[in-house]
């Protein structure tokens, strides 16, 4: 038996104004001092406030989130009596705010302990509301988080169905003029959403119809939303795009791209939509070797962007293709050389990387199985640029 989960969407233009129909309480908005500075926040607060509620603005969240930085959140939640969080910002903040709605909930509880089976017992304090002011990493429509160990500095994910939000707002013009790098990169970590999410193990016809769509999406208005930043109706498509990527893999799973993005991200401090962007043609082409229904799944995909090749490893090869010349149009790297990592960096951290590779959960839902030396292997591929051919 499966359940589908997902928040109620409100998105378009002056998505924001719902909140002024919402009954008044104590709002706890979550963000980072970038939102904050650019004054996305402050819109936010005079309509909470000009009905009635009274509103705490925690501004600390950090990219990448660490366990010690979710409980400071949750403590001030605690010391604010929150019964609405809000946070407003890019994944790091809604990651941020959703694992501290658990601390704040049940401060007693590991969150790399979290799993899908175990309940959590949530909204019993608060309820939740996402607004992203990134179009990738879906988060406001999730029940995943992401977090960084402190001490190795590893990051893990973890999901629980009640961690998808109970509202997610999409107003585009909270990622209008957001700056092209991010542009670029927070739409690749979407469209690796989308295609991990029809690809993973886990797939099933729900998840399958929100990443087709998004995979759609994306390649047709991700240029459109880089070279013009200030572009609502591309801006606006993108977010869609974005939420139904998170809707995917938040029903399904990611898989092998992932456990290589978390790891990059943590070994080699890259950004996360940039690594896993990077990394998505490479893993294509690892998991059609021998491996026919991967190729399918992957050609019925490439069908979406207009490839109609009718053999299947040939349609993945050209799908592959495809992501990498969009990479081109919008100017992010793809190979960890390019990406300025030194030979001696990669070198330094490959025993590193491998390890978190194959210690990260993801790594199970992967259509093809991959072992230690393989999981090398490809690294020193996506080191080079060199397309897979094992």
């Amino acid at each position: 038996m499966w359940w589908f989960i997902s928040p109620k969407i409100i998105f378009g233009e002056d998505a924001i104004e719902e909140l002024g129909e919402f009954s008044s309480g104590n709002a706890f908005i979550v963000t980072d001092p970038v939102v904050y500075k650019l004054g996305l926040t402050e819109k936010l607060t005079q309509l909470l406030t000009a009905r009635g509620w009274s509103v705490a603005l925690w501004d600390c969240a950090e990219p990448d989130p660490t366990v010690s930085i979710v409980k400071q959140a949750a403590s001030a939640m605690d010391t604010f009596c929150a019964d609405m969080i809000i946070a407003i910002g890019g994944g790091s903040v809604m990651d941020t705010a959703k694992a501290a709605w658990i601390l704040y909930e049940h401060p007693d509880i590991d969150l790399e302990a979290v799993n899908p089976l175990e309940p959590l017992h949530l909204r019993q304090k608060a309820r939740m509301i996402c607004i992203p002011t990134t179009a990738g990493t879906g988060s406001e429509a999730t029940r995943a988080i992401v977090i960084r160990d402190d001490e190795t500095g590893r990051k893990f994910s973890t999901s629980n169905g009640e961690l998808a939000p109970d509202y997610a707002i999409l107003d585009p013009q909270f990622v209008k003029g957001l700056p092209k790098d991010l542009t670029a990169y927070t739409g690749l970590d979407a469209l690796s959403h989308a295609v991990e999410g029809y690809t993973s193990l886990w797939k099933n016809d729900f998840s399958d119809g929100c990443s087709l769509k998004a995979v759609r999406l994306i390649f047709e208005w991700l240029p459109h939303s880089y070279n013009n930043p200030d572009d609502l109706e591309a801006r606006e498509k993108m977010l869609i795009a974005a939420n139904l990527g998170g809707l995917s893999f938040s029903n399904s799973q990611v898989a092998l791209v992932h456990s290589f993005g978390h790891s990059i991200g943590s070994v080699l401090k890259l950004h996360h939509g940039m690594s896993v962007g990077m990394v998505l043609p490479y893993v294509i082409e690892f998991n059609i070797k021998g491996n026919e229904d991967s190729a399918k799944l992957y050609q019925e995909l490439a069908q979406q962007i207009g490839i109609s090749e009718s053999d299947s490893t040939k349609a993945s090869i050209e799908f592959a293709n495809r992501i990498r010349a969009l990479q081109d149009k919008i100017h992010a790297p793809k190979s960890l050389k390019a990406a300025g990592i030194s030979k001696k960096d990669f070198e330094n951290g490959l025993d590193e990387l491998i390890e978190f590779t194959m210690m990260d959960a993801s790594i199970t839902m992967n259509a093809r199985d991959i072992s230690q030396e393989e999981v090398k292997k490809l690294y020193t591929y996506l080191f080079e640029g060199k397309s897979v051919d094992f």
